[in-house]
Order: C-alpha cells, then structure tokens, then sequence
C-alpha cells in the first residue's frame, strides 16, 4: 500500500479492501464529489457505507443454486468456499451473520447520523478517497507513511484532514471536511467466520477506537438495545414527571413492560433497516454483478425467524464484547499475529519466546540486526 500510494500517478487516491465489491459509477460518483461537482462545494475526504453481505446462504440448496444460476453468480471477489452440511454449526459460521447483522442494523443507523450532522470524523477504511497532496501537506510529505505504526490508519487519515487546516484552507480555499457518498454501498462478503473469530475481530477494534475516541467508545454501550432500553425503563419507573403527568405504574411490572416494548420497537427498525439496506435497490447491476451484490429472491436475504436468531445473538454478545475489550487489556489479534495497543495508539508487536530467541541469534556482535 506504501509503495502504491508512492507510484500513484494521480493527486486523487482511492483506497479500497482488496475484498470490497462496489457498484459501477462509483468511483466517478466519489470523484465528483470530492471535487465538488456534486454539491458544489470540494471535499478533503470521501467515503462510503460498509455493508457485509453472509454468502453462508440459509441452506445448502440455497448456495448450490446460487453458483447453478449462471456465471454471473461467482463473479467478484467472494473467493470463500461453502463448508460441508456436517461442519455448518452456528459456532463455526454464525460469526459471518453476526457481522452482517451489525453492518446492517446498528452501525448504518450511527455512521449515517454523525455524517448526516457532521460533528465528529466519523469513516471506516473500506473505501475512502482523498488528494495526496491535502495529506502531505499535513504528514511532511510522508503521506499514509506517517500512520505506518497505527493499526487503525484509515480512521487517522480521515481525522487528521478533518481536524487540520491544510495550506490552502489558510489561504482562503473553502474545503469541507468529510462528506459520505451516499446511495453507494462498499459491499463485502463474508463467509466461515465463526464466533470467536467474530468477537476477536470486535475485541480487536473497540481496543483501538478506546484510545482513538475514547469517549465515544466508551458511551457505546449505551447505544445498544438491550442496555439503552434499560436506561428509559429506569427512568420512567423513578422519575415523578412520568407518574404524575403521564399517570404511568412505577412498580417493578412496569420496568420490564417498558424495556420489551422499546426492544420490541428496536428490533422492528432494525429489521426495516436491514431489509433495505440489504435490498440492492441502490445498485445498477448487471451481468458481471455478483450474487452478494443482487437483489436477493422474493425482496429478503434472510426470513424473519432467521434474522431475529441473529439479531438477539449480536444485541446479547454487543455488551459482554464491549466490557472484555474496554476493561480487560490493549492486546489485539491481527492476521495471524499478536500486539498491544498504546495509548499513543501505536501497535507494538509481541513476540513469543522461541521468536526472540530467533532475534536475539540474528544480532551482530555490535547489536546491529544483521541484513544478509
């Protein structure tokens, strides 16, 4: 990605996960407005809505068909494979659901929000776009080499050109900050991620965000159903205002009435949510459009009962996630590999004994790490 962004011929840079599928026009959408030809106003950073699609289909008629459908149906970049009927328990595939199942209910609804107001940088790295040179001119001309030490280095680009002010900007030059392409979803498919595998990836990036915006990750339990729905039947049980004014039973019946019809209603937006984002209605698709990206049979990826399985799943595990990777140490899992994160929210990578050993042999005699 360093040597890429190095050669990169252009001043804009797209970076996008090599596993990412986007609609065609998209990059012509995300250049246009960058550069102000859409809302009449340039942009210093471009980015879209991640979106998982589980290729893990409900059933194993229903992934054998999708490949039988025509070869349209394997185009992309979904180079996972479909496990054998024996090996498709929930713990080894349901952590793909419970990442779809994020990605399209609670976190659209909050990403959405705070690029709606803009108060706040607010991006992930799946596909973003910005100028090499608004960025060098903030990084002494080391561009994305600057974050080599961060694990979480599309947020930081995204934060840095938000909070400075590039040379232009002093000038006189109008720039907004962020500005979220929406409409355009960045798509990845998923497949055979099992429950650990989820709640490591979680761990993983909650310990990051607590160092990069603490307070907001540490306020996001409070967002979830379960807990939020807690807080409101609280305070209509204790408050007066409600007894008096709205003539409501503040007994213990009333508490976990309230708390079922807020989660109740909850779940219902979330299930809205989820079938419109996962509708494919915003996608100009074609032959060449992978199954992942289509508009599923019959307007639904996933039947209710299904989708409630998976909902009630990712809402209990959200604040058990939430306390272990808050409270319970800095060290992360990333690609087969272990680090601690820094309150300077650089990663440092830790070595096993056998591998400093393997370090400590490979040193000179003057200390030097040797480099035939």
């Amino acid at each position: 990605m360093s040597r890429a962004y190095r050669e990169a011929v252009g001043d804009l840079v797209w970076v996008i996960d090599c596993n990412v599928w986007v609609a065609k026009g998209t990059l012509g959408r995300m250049v246009a407005l960058l550069q102000g030809e859409t809302l009449g106003q340039k942009y210093k950073f471009v980015h879209q809505l991640p979106l998982v699609v589980d290729t893990e289909g409900s059933t194993m008629a229903e992934e054998t068909q999708n490949i039988l459908n025509g070869p349209e149906r394997i185009a992309g970049n979904d180079l996972s494979t479909t496990r054998p009927s024996h090996q498709r328990t929930f713990a080894k595939i349901g952590g793909g659901r419970l990442e779809e199942m994020f990605l399209s209910s609670a976190h659209p609804k909050f990403y959405t929000a705070i690029n709606t107001v803009l108060i706040a940088p607010c991006s992930v790295g799946k596909s973003t776009m910005f100028r090499k040179s608004n960025l060098n001119s903030l990084t002494q001309n080391q561009g994305i080499d600057y974050f080599s030490q961060n694990i979480c280095e599309d947020h930081l680009i995204g934060d840095l050109l938000w909070k400075q002010q590039m040379p232009g900007e002093t000038a006189g030059e109008n720039y907004g900050k962020h500005a979220m392409l929406f409409g355009d979803l960045a798509i990845q498919p998923m497949a055979n991620m099992s429950i650990a595998e989820y709640w490591q990836r979680r761990v993983r990036w909650l310990r990051v965000r607590k160092f990069t915006v603490t307070l907001a990750t540490f306020v996001e339990p409070g967002t979830e159903s379960f807990l939020c729905s807690a807080y409101g039947a609280f305070a209509i049980t204790t408050i007066p205002f409600f007894h008096t004014h709205l003539h409501l039973h503040q007994t213990w019946t009333t508490f976990p009435l309230f708390w079922l019809l807020s989660v109740t209603l909850w779940c219902a937006a979330d299930w809205a949510l989820y079938l419109h984002l996962q509708s494919g209605k915003s996608i100009d698709f074609d032959e060449q459009t992978p199954f992942f990206a289509r508009p599923p049979p019959g307007g639904r990826r996933r039947p209710f009962g299904e989708w409630f399985l998976a909902w009630i799943g990712r809402e209990t595990l959200a604040l058990p996630i939430w306390v272990w990777a808050f409270w319970g140490g800095t060290k992360v899992e990333w690609r087969g590999k272990r680090f601690w994160v820094g309150m300077d929210m650089r990663v440092h990578e830790i070595y096993d004994e056998k591998a400093n050993a393997g370090r400590a042999a490979a040193k000179g005699e003057n200390g030097k790490a040797r480099r035939d």
